[in-house]
C-alpha cells in the first residue's frame, strides 16, 4: 500500500509540472499571462490555461495595435523631422549677407549703404544721430501702441458695474511692464543730441505710468474701491498718450524713419 501511494504522489508531481511550470527552476525567467496571469517562461506563444497568443510578453491583439499606433505617429513625425533636415541645410548653405550698423565714414549726409540690408530700405541719419537711437526711437512706437491697447482694456473694466480687483489689477500691472519697457527704451536716446526734449517727455510719461501703477497694486485685493481709485488715476495718466507719441512721429519725419502706426483710444 505505500508502495502504490508513493506511486500516485510520484505521477501526480509529474502530470502536474508537465502542463505548469517550475517556479523554483534555477535560471528559469517568466511573465505573467496579460489575460489569466498565469506565470510562462520565456518563449512561450501560447498561454496552456486561457489559450491567449503571447509575443514578448504581450497579448497578440494588443502588440498589433501598438505596432499600428506606431506606425500611424512615426510616419508623419519622420517626415516632419526629415523635411527640418532639408530645410536646415538648405539654409546652411545660403550665403551670409553683412549688414553694417553704422553708415561709411567717407559719407558726408550719413546714408546707409543700400546693400546693408536688402529687405529694409536705407535710413537718411544725420550726422550726430546714433544708429541705435533711431533704433529705440522706433521701438517707442511700438511700446506706445501697446498702451494704447492696453488703454482700452483699462477703459472697458472702468466701465463695468461688476469688475473685480483681480481684473483691474491685472491691468495695471500689464501698464507697469509696458512703462518699463518704455523707460529702457528712452535711456537709448541719450547721445542723440536733437533728442532731448522728446526724451524728456516720454521719460515723465512713463514714468507717471509707472509710479501710478505701483501705488495702485499697493491695495488690498479686497479693497475695491482703491483699485477703481487707481484706474481712474491712470486713464488720467494716459491721457498724455497722444501728445508724447505726436512728437516721436516729428522727431522721426526728421530722419527720415516711418513709425508703426498707434490707435490713440
Amino acid at each position: 500500500m505505500m508502495i502504490n501511494l508513493l506511486r500516485r504522489k510520484t505521477t501526480g508531481s509529474m502530470s502536474s509540472s508537465s502542463d505548469g511550470l517550475a517556479i523554483g527552476e534555477a535560471d528559469m525567467r517568466v511573465f505573467d499571462c496579460p489575460s489569466c496571469m498565469r506565470p510562462l517562461p520565456d518563449g512561450t506563444l501560447r498561454c496552456p490555461g486561457c489559450g491567449t497568443l503571447v509575443v514578448m510578453g504581450i497579448a497578440l491583439r494588443r502588440a498589433g495595435a501598438i505596432l499600428l499606433l506606431g506606425i500611424v505617429l512615426g510616419v508623419p513625425v519622420g517626415g516632419v523631422a526629415m523635411a527640418s533636415a532639408i530645410g536646415l541645410s538648405v539654409a546652411g548653405a545660403a550665403p551670409a549677407v553683412a549688414v553694417e550698423a553704422l553708415p561709411a565714414p567717407g559719407l558726408t549726409a550719413g546714408v546707409l549703404p543700400a546693400s546693408a540690408s536688402p529687405a529694409i530700405p536705407p535710413v537718411a541719419i544725420p550726422v550726430g544721430a546714433p544708429a541705435a537711437a533711431v533704433a529705440a526711437l522706433s521701438g517707442t512706437a511700438v511700446v506706445n501702441g501697446r498702451i494704447a491697447v492696453d488703454t482700452a482694456t483699462l477703459n472697458a473694466a472702468l466701465a463695468r458695474d461688476g469688475v473685480t480687483t483681480t481684473e483691474m489689477a491685472r491691468a495695471l500691472r500689464s501698464l507697469a511692464a509696458d512703462a518699463a519697457l518704455g523707460i529702457d527704451l528712452v535711456g537709448r536716446l541719450g547721445p542723440w543730441t536733437d533728442a532731448a526734449a522728446v526724451k524728456t517727455d516720454l521719460e515723465a510719461f512713463y514714468r507717471q505710468m509707472a509710479d501710478t501703477a505701483r501705488q495702485g497694486l499697493r491695495a488690498s485685493l479686497a479693497d475695491s474701491i482703491s483699485y477703481r481709485a487707481a484706474g481712474d488715476k491712470m486713464v488720467a495718466a494716459l491721457a498724455g498718450l497722444a501728445d508724447v507719441d505726436a512728437a516721436s512721429r516729428s522727431l522721426a519725419a526728421s530722419v527720415e524713419l516711418e513709425l508703426p502706426p498707434v490707435a490713440i483710444p
